[in-house]
């Protein structure tokens, strides 16, 4: 995780870097978020194999996403995410899921400073389990729909979405476009 935000905020400071662009300029996105209410978190048996008994504590999703913009109000790319679980049985008992899915955008409100849109991603989720002499790798169908997202600011915006599926219910985080 701590490569996760050193790389983002490598980004975000040569972004700042670049000479200032009008936002018709900015051709691409690099998010960095965290969700609650993750559909790994809702569903105690979404990966069969992994529910080592009743879920204690989970932390995430960390979500990173990468959107390239051919269009000013359209764009794809990929969104990743990152959560865990541990469970009761024993401290050592654990599930990480890791998201890798492609992704479309779709800004149906520009202004300068503000805009909302809306979002969805399809791909696969990979579940690594351990704990109780158990370790599996497993495999599933992943999926994000953001019917709803809002954002303020530049080239560093600041953004909320209200969703469901890999990045929770509700995510918020900062972009920058460059």
């Amino acid at each position: 995780m701590k490569k996760l935000l050193l790389l983002f905020a490598l980004v975000v400071a040569v972004a700042l870097n670049v000479n200032a662009q009008d936002d018709d300029d900015w051709d691409n996105e690099i998010s960095l978020s965290y969700g609650i209410g993750a559909f790994t978190d809702v569903s105690s048996s979404y990966i069969s194999g992994v529910n080592f008994g009743k879920q204690t504590h989970y932390i995430g999703p960390f979500g990173l996403e990468y959107i390239r913009r051919p269009s000013e109000r359209f764009g794809v790319g990929l969104l990743t995410t990152v959560g865990t679980c541990k469970w009761s049985e024993s401290e050592s008992s654990r599930a990480t899921y890791i998201g890798i899915m492609p992704a479309v955008k779709y800004n149906w409100y520009n202004r300068e400073r503000f805009s909302m849109y809306s979002k969805a991603a399809i791909g696969v989720i990979i579940g690594v389990s351990s704990g109780n002499e158990k370790n599996s790798t497993q495999a599933a169908f992943g999926w994000q729909a953001t019917p709803i997202g809002a954002e303020y600011g530049t080239m560093v915006r600041g953004f909320v979405e209200l969703g469901f599926g890999e990045q929770g219910f509700l995510a918020a985080g900062l972009r920058v476009k460059f």
